[in-house]
């Protein structure tokens, strides 16, 4: 990645560790859903329980930070300085990575297992239940692990990030791919755990909430979507809106990531405005999903992240888009991503501006 202008070099700046958990035996999704509603059945203390357990799994963490830079000034890990400012960092937050991806768009090599077209980082904070998201446009140039077919790992090349998922074996691998990817382009903010769906599982979510209502900021070709109409989108109409894009055009894939987040947008507010306090209807929306998509969340660690939401009121999510400049490369569209931007995104997501 480009190292910014700045006189400090953020790429020795932070460098913030979580202590490798033992490893655990995966969960298919559907199995995961299965042991939520379980745990919800069960008596006021042992959901009590489930959610102290989670809980704790997801804050066993040892976390510090390491500057080569000497010009920063920082006090045991937990506080820097930068541009004239301190920033301490926030321990209560935890980080999971959403992935949607796309089986049918192969890269160069047929054998690779498709792309990752929506790369999300969410932070959660469980002290007070906001969640912060963080776009990164599937074109970024960044380093991805390049691993053999029989899965061994290689090198980083850096590569557009959407790649990362066809490099593995289309599942837990290829996810943690994704997964290792965004957190070096996040200056190794530690994220342990992916959410990953096939686009596939769009529209039978669209449905699940009955309906996503927006106003379109393109027109679709073959679905009766015209740009500035207000639509609610179902089913395939849901699922070509946020999918479409016209290749040829330099910047048509980030014209389908607004599409993207503001689908994301306006069905995260229509999720979270009525639950009114029950976190059944996020089970219900996770089980709908579970065909479509794969998980290294437990159920108490899920049980925990929807209690968070759900108990503190939120609403609405916040989203942000890393920034960069869109170039046409060798083969394909490249997003350079400006890292002054990408650095002050870290900051303010996942610290707290002291001075």
């Amino acid at each position: 990645m480009h190292q910014p202008a700045s006189s400090q070099d953020h790429s020795d700046m932070v460098r913030v560790r979580k202590r490798t958990k033992t490893s655990r035996k995966k969960h298919r999704t559907r199995k995961i859903v299965l042991i939520v509603i379980a745990i919800l059945a069960v008596a006021g203390g042992g959901i009590a329980f489930a959610i102290q357990f989670g809980r704790q799994q997801l804050l066993a963490q040892d976390t510090g930070i390491s500057v080569s830079d000497e010009s920063v000034s920082y006090s045991e890990g937990q506080t820097i300085e930068y541009n004239g400012h301190t920033y301490q960092l926030n321990e209560n937050i935890v980080s999971f990575c959403f992935l949607g991806f796309d089986k049918t768009a192969m890269p160069e090599d047929p054998e690779l297992h498709g792309q990752a077209d929506a790369v999300i980082v969410a932070a959660l904070d469980t002290s007070t239940g906001s969640i912060k998201l963080i776009e990164i446009p599937r074109d970024s140039m960044v380093d991805v692990g390049v691993y053999t077919d029989d899965g061994t790992y290689l090198r980083t090349e850096k590569k557009q990030i959407c790649l990362a998922f066809g490099y593995g074996d289309g599942k837990d691998v290829s996810c943690r791919n994704v997964m290792d990817s965004a957190s070096r382009t996040l200056y190794n903010i530690p994220i342990n755990y992916y959410y990953a769906m096939d686009e596939g599982g769009v529209g039978a979510l669209a449905d699940a909430v009955d309906g996503v209502p927006l106003t379109a900021l393109q027109s679709i070709p073959g679905t009766g979507i015209t740009k500035d109409s207000d639509v609610i989108l179902y089913g395939n109409k849901a699922l070509k809106y946020v999918q479409y894009r016209d290749t040829s055009y330099l910047t048509s894939s980030l014209d389908r990531q607004a599409r993207q987040i503001q689908f994301m947008h306006a069905f995260a507010a229509k999720v979270l405005s009525s639950a009114n306090g029950n976190v059944a209807g996020l089970v219900k929306l996770y089980q709908t999903a579970s065909d479509y998509s794969m998980t290294n969340l437990d159920a108490n660690e899920f049980l925990y992240l929807a209690t968070c939401l759900i108990s503190n009121g939120i609403t609405d999510v916040s989203i942000t888009s890393l920034q960069g400049t869109m170039t046409q490369g060798t083969a394909y569209a490249e997003y350079n991503l400006d890292s002054d931007s990408v650095y002050q995104t870290v900051l303010d997501t996942y610290y707290t501006q002291t001075s």
